[in-house]
């Protein structure tokens, strides 16, 4: 799954994310050609939804006649995986690298090692 979106691509989700439900292709045209004005041609939307489906986050499916679209994960697991992708790019996957270099400095302090442990504890304690 790709966590790389251009500005449309995460427009489109947004809709998907907010609305949480499919969509055939003539309901998707209508709502971003009348409701956010964008005049995209047929094919421009194909490309967009192609992109997401080849990116793992939309999925279509055939009813009857009819395509139909739909999310195939949340906004919450693409932040996650987002989250994660650049991790593991940019900090060799460690959380301690990242808060490092959000401090900016070479280690983590005492304070923010604290913090840290605190947010853990809570995550644990809320699973």
């Amino acid at each position: 799954m790709s966590s790389h979106l251009s500005k449309t691509e995460y427009e489109i989700m947004e809709y998907f994310w907010g609305m949480g439900d499919k969509y055939t292709f003539g309901e998707l045209m209508k709502y971003f050609n009348e409701n956010l004005d964008k005049n995209w041609k047929k094919q421009t939307l194909n490309t967009f939804l192609s992109r997401l489906i080849e990116k793992g986050l939309l999925k279509k499916e055939k009813e009857g006649t009819k395509t139909c679209y739909q999310m195939k994960i949340t906004k919450a697991q693409f932040k996650q995986n987002k989250a994660r992708a650049i991790l593991k790019e940019s900090y060799d996957g460690k959380i301690s690298h990242f808060i490092a270099a959000l401090t900016g400095d070479d280690a983590i302090t005492d304070v923010d090692e604290q913090e840290l442990l605190s947010q853990i504890k809570a995550i644990k304690n809320n699973s």
